[in-house]
């Protein structure tokens, strides 16, 4: 309807103008002709419904008000105004129809009617006392508010609900012109220690440590806003007690483009989120070193009770064959018990030799410190193949002179551990083993042909095999990859970077983050 696209104060104005028209066209006695003339203006003026009622009965209804009222004319000819009316308004409506008929009241007057179907809605009323047929009579006009009102408490509800949005938000929000707060949330109490009340209009800089700080901070953000919708930093604060925070700062544009400098910013304090990341970087930063470090204590054990007994156990073991041998050979032919007695005795010895060598292998296999990286790589390939009876393919192409001696170690501990991966789960039939080094670094790549690992295998926590190869590597700055290949099979690929001659871990800082 057009007058649903009128304001409160056009509306007003329109009732007043057809009340002038009536007024002009009014006589203290009406006859036939000003009577026809007054009917017509009512049932052909605007959209407003208008009415004439006398002795408590409406004596002229037009069309607008029988469509308000939900009534047909007939009905309301004959029945009382007062009913239509909601109970609870009558006497404020009452006494409001009094007022504006005595002159004491000019302004329009709102209440409720109850429509024939039962419905509640919203009118607005102005009267006028008018002569009709010789006898007094109230003209009333009236104006469906029942839209507008209905809009009007969606926008409250909604701009109650706004509020509630915004003050449940753990973040300060403010709404910012020209950098003056123009409105905050119950949340800057606290974050910044303020009563929202207090910052309404105060300058934003009183939330940041100093007047330089707020001006390069308000620099970036406007810049930032003038080109993009939404700007995010970090950014250090001041509380209202003096105390230091960081926060993050989210701010948007209120518009399409950035008019009058008006934006929306929310600050969310990280300090103690900032101290525990640093705590946390510390922790992992300490506990790497301590791996590191026992680590190197393992390795520097395992070498020392290789050295022990090669020198203790394997002397002894020489001197003891040496003897069996001299007793062996003066034991006379015919005494065959003595001589098959000896001869196991010897069997044993050997195979205990060979035990002990086997075992300081493994505790520091000797030919990594006297030949390098590539020599043990090969040396424990084919240690592996006799023991597995797993086949091998090998491509050794590395300087042993740009790495030292931590850095061979780890590379061939996790090269151990490989092999015992495949020997223990991948039921390969053979494997292929790369050792290659270029500018950027070191890389070992190891890869079977087995049943291969599956993804949930890599994540699971307890692989305690594949965490001690990535903390060996982590060490070194490096990597570690382990990954299924197709068809089939898994492939495990270390990577360590390392600048020429320079491989040496850096223990003040392990790169953890």
């Amino acid at each position: 309807m057009y007058f649903e696209n009128m304001t409160a104060q056009e509306l007003v104005d329109l009732v007043l103008l057809l009340q002038d028209k009536l007024k002009a066209q009014t006589r203290p006695q009406l006859d036939e002709s000003s009577e026809e003339g007054l009917y017509k203006v009512l049932a052909h003026s605007s959209q407003v419904g208008f009415y004439l009622t006398q002795n408590k009965r409406f004596v002229f209804v037009n069309r607008h008000f029988q469509e308000y009222a939900g009534y047909g004319e007939a009905e309301m000819l004959a029945m009382d105004p007062a009913i239509m009316i909601h109970p609870e308004d009558r006497d404020e409506a009452t006494k409001n129809t009094i007022s504006m008929l005595k002159g004491q009241r000019f302004s329009p007057y709102e209440f409720r009617i109850i429509t024939g179907d039962g419905r509640i809605k919203w009118v607005m009323e102005t009267v006028i006392s008018v002569m009709f047929k010789g006898q007094r009579a109230i003209l009333g006009n009236l104006m469906d508010l029942t839209e507008r009102k209905e809009a009007g408490k969606r926008l409250e509800e909604l701009e109650a609900l706004e509020a509630s949005i915004l003050d449940a938000i753990p973040q300060a929000v403010m709404v910012l012109h020209q950098r003056r707060i123009k409105f905050s949330n119950n949340a800057v109490q606290t974050i910044f220690g303020w009563h929202q009340e207090d910052l309404i209009g105060k300058s934003i800089k009183v939330i940041y440590r100093n007047d330089e700080e707020a001006n390069i901070i308000a620099e970036r953000l406007y810049l930032a806003l003038e080109k993009n919708r939404t700007f995010m930093t970090e950014y250090p604060c001041c509380r209202k007690d003096g105390r230091e925070i960081l926060c993050v700062m989210r701010a948007s544009r209120v518009g399409n483009k950035l008019r009058d400098r008006d934006i929306v910013v929310t600050y969310e304090d990280i300090t103690e989120q900032k101290e525990a990341e640093k705590e946390l970087k510390k922790s992992r930063r300490d506990l790497r070193n301590l791996s590191a470090h026992l680590q190197s204590v393992r390795e520097e054990e395992s070498s020392r009770i290789a050295r022990e007994i090669h020198d203790e156990l394997g002397q002894a073991l020489t001197a003891l064959q040496m003897d069996l041998s001299w007793l062996q050979n003066r034991i006379p032919k015919e005494e065959e018990l003595f001589r098959d007695k000896t001869a196991r005795m010897s069997q044993l010895l050997d195979s205990t030799v060979e035990s002990v060598h086997r075992i300081m292998r493994e505790l520091r296999p000797s030919v990594l410190d006297d030949l390098g990286l590539s020599a043990a790589i090969e040396w424990q390939i084919n240690d592996f193949q006799e023991r597995s009876g797993i086949q091998s393919e090998v491509l050794l192409c590395c300087s042993e002179a740009d790495i030292d001696k931590e850095l061979a170690t780890t590379v061939f501990r996790i090269f151990q551990e490989a092999l015992t991966n495949i020997a223990r789960h991948s039921k390969a039939t053979r494997f292929f083993v790369s050792l290659t080094e270029d500018v950027g670094g070191l890389c070992l790549e190891v890869k079977d042909n087995g049943v291969g690992i599956t993804q949930e295998q890599v994540n699971n926590q307890q692989s305690f095999g594949i965490l001690g190869m990535r903390e060996r590597a982590h060490l070194w700055g490096g990597s570690i990859g382990v990954v299924q290949v197709h068809p089939q099979g898994t492939k495990v690929t270390l990577t360590i970077p390392f600048d020429r001659g320079v491989n040496k871990r850096d223990d003040t800082d392990t790169g953890c983050g």
